[in-house]
């Protein structure tokens, strides 16, 4: 009687240890699965930024090229102007000459 006594308790702690290594795997598969929700939500948000911080960048870069090329599109237009202007001059001269000749 003893030894059955025995191996009905081994039985019933190797059932409670079944138990308990499904319960801590369950536990683990959890804690597991909380960490690569919280990973993925850490590497969207930070992948976000970084989409942002290069957005950013190309917008200020691409309104610095704007802005020079304005400043460079109106200092060859005021350079045309004198130039038309110079010329007018010289032509009401040759005119002028012409007509007096």
């Amino acid at each position: 009687m003893d030894t059955i006594e025995k191996i009905r308790e081994a039985e019933k702690a190797s059932d409670s240890a079944e138990k308990d290594a499904v319960v801590e795997a369950d536990r683990i598969v959890a804690e597991a699965e909380d960490k690569a929700a919280t990973l993925k939500v850490n590497l969207t948000k930070e992948a976000k930024e970084k989409a942002e911080a290069l957005l950013d960048d190309a917008k200020a870069k691409s309104d610095s090229i704007l802005s020079d090329a304005k400043a460079e599109s109106e200092n060859e237009a005021k350079a045309l102007r004198s130039d038309i202007g110079a010329k007018k001059d010289d032509a009401i001269r040759l005119i002028l000459d012409d007509l007096t000749a």
